[in-house]
């Protein structure tokens, strides 16, 4: 099963490149400086264009570091999309506070957009590329966080599209969906 109905929402697994997504806000995983880095950062940046880089400079000059969990918005630039949410994932460790962190990166990139009143986003598995998460690992937390924020506290999502790069990612994250409904 590649999309469920939670609520209001469709959440949706997609094989594609976010980067050309046109829902309202694309969630980047981000450092705490919000400065280029990881493959999927540095491409979504270069095509956005400088505006948002400024955009992200501004902000650490007011909060110095974002920390693990949390995340901001900036505009989107030169993308289709509307919105950039830059979220902090965690490095993968042995600790559960690495899975909560993980669950409030997740949890906290939901609620900035739906206070935005913003009506879809698109996700990356966050902290798979650079930090360690497998993609199993991350569907665990990811899914079932959505799935609780999407029931209980969400206004105005409407759709969710979690962007994976490949078969073998894309089955991780079915398995899992596959589970949400059982």
């Amino acid at each position: 099963m590649n999309k469920i109905v939670l609520g209001n929402t469709d959440l949706e697994l997609i094989i594609n490149e976010i980067i050309d997504t046109e829902l309202d806000a694309i969630v980047v995983p981000s450092n705490s400086r919000l400065l280029p880095s990881g493959t999927t950062r540095c491409k979504i940046l270069r095509r956005a264009g400088s505006k948002v880089q400024i955009e992200c400079n501004k902000i650490i000059l007011d909060i110095v570091k974002i920390p693990v969990g949390d995340a901001v918005m900036t505009s989107a630039g030169n993308l289709k999309a509307k919105h950039i949410i830059h979220v902090v994932g965690p490095r993968f460790g042995e600790s559960n506070v690495v899975a909560k962190q993980l669950m409030f990166a997740t949890w906290n990139s939901l609620k900035i957009g739906d206070e935005a009143g913003l009506r879809s986003l698109a996700f990356n598995p966050i902290s798979i590329e650079n930090l360690g998460f497998n993609t199993k690992i991350c569907a665990e937390v990811m899914l079932p966080t959505m799935k609780k924020y999407l029931l209980e506290k969400n206004k105005n999502l409407k759709k969710i599209g979690i962007y994976l790069k490949d078969l073998p990612e894309y089955k991780d994250f079915e398995n899992v969906l596959d589970g949400l409904v059982a």
